[in-house]
């Protein structure tokens, strides 16, 4: 299937978007806790002084050559749009930082200020994608971050450059967008092959003809760059910065380019930006695998399992089901969108993200196999992706193309080919059943990454804290690991839980050390293994149980369930 093309096609593209839970409710392992900095040594301090609550007034240090006039803007904060608790404002930057004197664009920005309203410094905050929208993720931080991190900090978060309500890429209409990720192909024929082929070039044709030059400017490096002046402009000397998920890659993009301006950085469901995209696709799709065995066992225990008796046969039933939605998709009540096999993957994979999603995929797979319907995973599919009535909330899905695209050069074919192979036989669930290798939609760009993003270093800053959840599916825990052992100042915290990210689901014994640093510096203790408290998995439980009693159109309600992904 097509690299970076549709969400299944590329799993690097699906797997880097932060899944974040209400606070209340690519490489080598290294040896966790092996050479890092001490425990009780402290970061530099936030960029206002905590004791007079006042901020800073100037950027630290020297604003780069031919870029004084974007550090020199003045923010005019206003409240947001429908959003009053909230402030918003819009910054120029340099499309090009090449040509700081040329085209310029706008980022868009919004905070939540201080509840105390002493802010010891700004929180800036990303939550992954690529293409999320940080502004979207400020909204709901109530339900994200800790009331000690919003009463002491202004919660700031921005759409990166291409995103959202920053100047964004657009490719497609809505229609268009809706029917290029539905679609699938057989490319074990000429005529499948012809027709992906078609499809992937009329979709690159509208990203060229819609975003122009802004195409080759999206990447990771350059956000950071917009992120150095965004910290400016808010009179922060250092940057105080939380990522999840693609976040992490910003984060260390930033550490790497800034190293004496990084402050406090935590960086949650890490990636390893030395891989490239066909190891990455490999390790994901082992990953989705070894996720999808334990929603198996968590299913088989449960009892009444709509997969079968046991995991083996749930692995086969799941297989089946791929197959038959590949040969004949599924009825549902759209009768102009069956459920095929690529929009079932992309269901499947999402309710992994977190073990709050099990009882949902339950429902899902039980009316698909009693009632040969497919209308509650295509609903499923929609929410997650952020469509409604034939709309989409905001340009993620074309603006996580763009930037992957910016990014990461295409593998050599003998290696996609190698790594095609290996799935085939190490994950049969969701490694097997591309027939065939599809075009590579990154080629058809004017742009081409000559290396990958890392790996990062960040000789000379702070300590900054990773996280890793042990059963990570989008961004494995290897990846924690690889990006501890390349930064040359981090501490690695591990929570043995399920699905993805941490901070917000692992409880107190990640929480606490983590809101600790940000608010005094005092860097968590390196190596730290959390477990799944025993009350998490009783309140997992008995909301498995409330869910399996709701009925379908409950289930569906965006009000009655948790958004499986930030946007």
């Amino acid at each position: 299937m097509t690299r970076l093309l549709q969400p299944l096609a590329a799993l690097s593209a699906l797997a880097l978007t932060a899944v974040v839970q209400p606070v209340a409710a690519q490489a080598a392992s290294a040896h966790v806790g092996a050479g890092r900095a001490p425990a009780a040594k402290s970061t530099a301090s936030p960029s206002a002084d905590a004791s007079s609550g006042k901020p800073n007034e100037a950027p630290a240090g020297d604003v780069p050559k031919g870029l004084e006039k974007f550090y020199k803007q003045k923010l005019a904060w206003a409240p947001c749009k429908d959003k009053p608790q909230m402030q918003c404002a819009n910054v120029k930057v340099p499309l090009d930082y090449k040509k700081p004197g040329g085209k310029t664009i706008t980022v868009a920005m919004a905070k939540v200020p201080a509840a105390n309203g002493k802010p010891i410094g700004s929180l800036f905050v990303n939550p992954g994608g690529p293409g999320e929208s940080g502004i979207d993720l400020v909204s709901g931080a109530d339900k994200i971050f800790s009331k000690a991190l919003r009463d002491q900090y202004d919660i700031v978060g921005f759409d990166p450059r291409g995103v959202g309500s920053s100047t964004a890429v657009d490719c497609v209409s809505d229609a268009e967008l809706g029917k290029y990720l539905d679609s699938e192909f057989d490319l074990s024929t000429p005529e499948g092959k012809k027709a992906e082929k078609a499809q992937a070039e009329k979709f690159v044709k509208g990203c060229k003809d819609k975003s122009g030059d802004l195409l080759a400017h999206v990447g990771t490096e350059s956000a950071a760059r917009d992120l150095d002046v965004l910290r400016g402009l808010v009179g922060d000397k250092k940057l105080n910065y939380f990522g999840f998920s693609y976040g992490t890659s910003l984060g260390g993009m930033y550490a790497n380019l800034f190293p004496k301006k990084a402050g406090r950085l935590v960086l949650d469901g890490a990636l390893d930006p030395q891989l490239g995209d066909a190891r990455m696709g490999y390790e994901l799709t082992i990953g989705f695998e070894k996720a999808f065995e334990r929603y198996a066992e968590y299913c088989v225990k449960g009892g009444n399992c709509p997969l079968g008796s046991s995991v083996d046969a749930a692995k086969k039933k799941m297989r089946a089901l791929f197959d038959q939605a590949f040969k004949k998709p599924f009825p549902t009540a759209d009768p102009k969108r069956p459920l095929n096999r690529n929009i079932l993957k992309y269901g499947v994979m999402l309710a992994m993200y977190s073990t709050a999603y099990r009882p949902y995929l339950d429902t899902g797979l039980s009316q698909l196999i009693k009632n040969n319907d497919g209308s509650f995973l295509l609903g499923w599919y929609d929410l997650a992706s952020g469509r409604q009535g034939g709309k989409f909330k905001n340009n993620s899905n074309e603006a996580r193309i763009a930037i992957n695209c910016a990014d990461y050069p295409a593998s050599s074919p003998s290696v996609t080919k190698k790594y095609q192979e290996k799935l085939k036989k190490e994950a049969p669930l969701f490694g097997a059943g591309s027939d065939g290798e599809g075009t590579d939609l990154c080629s058809l760009l004017p742009y081409h990454p000559k290396s990958n993003p890392g790996p990062y270093t960040a000789k000379g800053a702070a300590p900054i804290v990773v996280i890793g959840t042990r059963h990570d599916p989008a961004t494995p825990y290897s990846w924690a690991q690889a990006l501890h052992k390349s930064l040359s100042n981090s501490v690695l915290l591990t929570w043995e839980g399920d699905g993805h990210l941490a901070y917000s689901r692992a409880g107190s014994c990640i929480q606490s050390p983590v809101d600790k640093y940000l608010l005094t510096g005092e860097v968590p203790k390196d190596g730290l293994v959390c477990p799944v408290e025993q009350k998490q998995g009783q309140e997992a439980q008995k909301q498995g149980d409330l869910d399996r009693k709701a009925s379908v159109k409950d289930k569906l309600s965006p009000e009655s369930q948790p958004p499986p992904v930030i946007r």
